[in-house]
């Protein structure tokens, strides 16, 4: 299937940590490891841009969780991330389009490099091994995000 009639749109400019820590008391942890972790996301309003022909946001990930031996000891690696990805789009497309497609492609986008950024710093933390993030289904996420935020 040809995949050019589905690419998006949407331009990923690049991304930055603002906030990232490790508290790790992990002596040695080469298997036996379970992972817990939560995931949240955000996007911005629209933000000034430097080309007139086009728009941009920024989108926000913060991850927290736990990497932790599966033997019930205390030894645990707590680690805590906020990533910001900025995109842009075209100024003609609608906003609501866009808003549409920073929380999908822009939150699956960032999810990525998030996933990339963690398992490079915690393989400098760690004794052994690194800290791999699993695959997300990003649609089912925020549905359940906007599901949470909208019975308050």
């Amino acid at each position: 299937m040809d995949a050019k009639q589905y690419e998006a749109d949407i331009q990923y400019k690049g991304s930055f940590i603002t906030e990232c820590s490790f508290d790790n008391n992990i002596i040695d942890a080469v298997t036996d490891c379970e992972l817990t972790h939560q995931l949240s996301v955000s996007v911005s309003d629209q933000i000034s841009c430097s080309d007139p022909s086009k728009k941009a946001a920024y989108v926000r990930l913060i991850l927290d969780g736990v990497y932790s031996l599966s033997d019930g000891s205390d030894a645990s690696c707590k680690y805590h991330m906020a990533l910001h990805g900025i995109f842009e789009i075209d100024k003609a497309v609608p906003d609501e389009d866009f808003i549409s497609k920073l929380w999908f492609n822009g939150s699956a986008t960032l999810y990525s490099v998030a996933r990339s950024k963690m398992e490079v710093m915690s393989s400098m933390v760690l004794n052994h091994g690194k800290i791999e993030l699993p695959m997300v289904n990003m649609y089912e996420l925020l549905k359940a995000q906007s599901e949470k935020e909208n019975s308050k």
